[in-house]
C-alpha cells in the first residue's frame, strides 16, 4: 500500500504492457502475443490502481495525461475505447496534455477516431527507421510501408500534435542514411521529435547477438558524429534540443516529460509503470510493481516501496533537470532543498565551471556538458559525501507546504 499524503496535481502515465511483437533492443517491460482476455483483465488492474493512487493523493489538477507501452494502438478497438472512458471518468479534471503512443502497422483510422473522440491532442509514432534490413534486425513488426502509410493516414486524418521517433547510429550507418531517415520525418511536420542513439541493453536479443559475435557493436564515437549532423539539421530547421534526445519547435514542447525532468510529482499505472510522489511526511516516495503480468493482476496494489534519502532526490532532480535546455530552477533548487548549489557543492561547481553556463541564479549546462552530464552529476555525489549535512526535501508541489 502507498502512505498517504496530499498532492496539488499530479501527471498520470499509463503503462499498456502489450505489443504485435517484443523488439530486439528493448528493454522495457512488455508482453507479446497476448490474447484479449489478458489484455483485459490487466486493464481492469489498471483502473483498481488508479482509483487507489487518487483516492490516497488526492490531486486536484491533472496537468497531463500520456498512455505508452508497449502499444497502445496494439489494443483491440472495443476493448482501448472501454478503458479510455473508464480512465477519462475517474480523473479529478480534464488532462492538460493527452498522449497517445502508436506503432506504424497498428495505427490506423479507428484509433485516431477512438484518440479524437477521447479527447486525445497530443500522438507519438515509433517509426525508428525507414530502411528495411534496419527494421529487421531491430526486430520491428513494421515494414517501411508500413511506416509510410502511417505518416499517410496522420496528414490525412490527425489534426492534434505529432512526435515521431528516430533511432539513429546503427552499425555501419552512415551520415547520408541517418539525415534521408529524418528528412522523411521532417516531411510530415511533426512539432517534436525524439532522438535516440541505438543502445545494446543488456538482456535483449540485440544484446546476445552483440555478445555472440553475431552482430556488431555500436560504435559510440560514430553514433556521437551522426548525432551532431542530425543536431544541425533540426536546428536550421527551426527545432530546438529542449533536452538530450528531444527536439520541438518552439511551445510544442512535451509538457508530460518535462514534469519528468522537473521531479512534479506523476502516477505511473500499470505493470511498468513508476510512481514518484510525495509521502506521508512529505519524504519523496517512489512506487513500482514487480514486473510479472500474472502477479499484476491478482495484486495491482501490491507497490515495491522505496523512500528516497536527501541525497537520493537531489541526485534523481540533478540528473533529470539538467538533461533539459533550462536546466534546473535556482529558485526552486533553494526551495525544495534550502540551500543554494553554490552551498551545497561548490567545489564540484568550481571544477566543472566550463560546462555550465554563466548565470547568478539557474543551473544549466552547456552541450557539451550536457554530454557529460553523469560525470558532472559523480563529481557532485563525492562532494556530498553520502548527503551528511542535507535537509529533507520540501517536496515542490505538495498540498501542505507548497513552495
Amino acid at each position: 500500500m502507498s502512505p498517504r499524503s496530499l498532492v496539488s496535481a499530479a501527471s498520470v502515465y499509463v503503462h499498456i504492457p502489450f505489443c504485435a511483437r517484443k523488439c530486439a533492443y528493448c528493454d522495457f517491460f512488455s508482453v507479446s502475443g497476448a490474447d484479449a482476455g489478458l489484455m483485459e483483465d490487466t486493464l481492469d488492474g489498471e483502473i483498481r490502481e488508479l482509483d487507489h493512487l487518487l483516492e490516497v493523493h488526492e490531486p486536484r489538477r491533472l496537468p497531463s495525461l500520456y498512455l505508452g507501452g508497449g502499444t497502445p494502438s496494439a489494443l483491440p478497438r472495443p476493448l482501448l475505447a472501454r478503458f479510455l472512458r473508464r480512465l477519462l471518468g475517474r480523473l479529478p479534471s480534464p488532462p492538460g496534455e493527452f498522449t497517445l503512443e502508436a506503432n506504424p502497422e497498428s495505427l490506423d483510422e479507428s484509433f485516431l477516431d477512438l484518440a479524437e473522440e477521447a479527447g486525445a491532442g497530443r500522438l507519438s509514432l515509433g517509426i525508428q527507421t525507414f530502411h528495411r534490413e534496419r527494421l529487421r534486425r531491430l526486430g520491428r513488426a513494421a515494414r517501411p510501408e508500413d511506416n509510410a502509410a502511417a505518416l499517410k493516414t496522420l496528414a490525412r486524418s490527425w489534426r492534434g500534435e505529432l512526435n515521431l521517433d528516430l533511432i539513429y547510429g546503427f552499425p555501419g550507418q552512415t551520415g547520408e542514411e541517418a539525415l534521408d531517415d529524418l528528412e522523411r520525418l521532417l516531411e510530415a511536420g511533426p512539432g517534436h521529435l525524439s532522438l535516440y542513439a541505438l543502445t545494446v541493453e543488456e538482456g535483449t536479443p540485440l544484446h546476445r547477438r552483440v555478445r555472440e559475435g553475431r552482430e556488431p557493436d555500436v560504435d559510440e564515437d560514430r553514433q556521437e558524429e551522426i548525432r551532431d549532423l542530425l543536431h544541425e539539421r533540426l536546428l536550421l530547421r527551426g527545432y530546438q534540443d529542449y533536452e538530450v534526445s528531444n527536439y520541438a519547435r518552439p511551445g510544442r514542447e512535451c509538457r508530460h516529460n518535462l514534469r519528468y525532468w522537473r521531479l512534479e510529482s506523476y502516477m505511473g499505472i500499470g505493470p511498468g509503470g513508476v510512481s514518484t510522489l510525495p509521502g506521508k511526511d512529505g519524504r519523496p516516495v517512489r512506487l513500482s510493481k514487480r514486473q510479472d503480468i500474472g502477479g499484476y493482476i491478482a495484486r495491482p496494489l501490491d507497490f515495491l516501496v522505496e523512500t528516497l534519502s536527501p541525497l537520493d532526490f537531489l541526485v534523481d532532480y540533478l540528473l533529470m533537470g539538467l538533461r533539459t535546455r533550462r536546466g534546473v530552477d535556482g529558485r526552486a533548487f533553494r526551495r525544495i532543498f534550502g540551500a543554494a548549489p553554490e552551498d551545497l557543492f561548490p567545489r564540484s561547481l568550481a571544477r566543472n565551471s566550463f560546462l555550465f553556463v554563466p548565470s547568478d541564479r539557474d543551473l544549466t549546462l552547456t552541450d557539451p556538458g550536457r554530454r557529460l552530464l553523469n560525470q558532472v552529476v559523480l563529481d557532485i555525489m563525492e562532494e556530498l559525501d553520502r548527503g551528511r549535512g542535507l535537509r529533507e526535501p520540501v517536496w515542490p508541489d505538495r498540498e501542505n507546504g507548497k513552495p
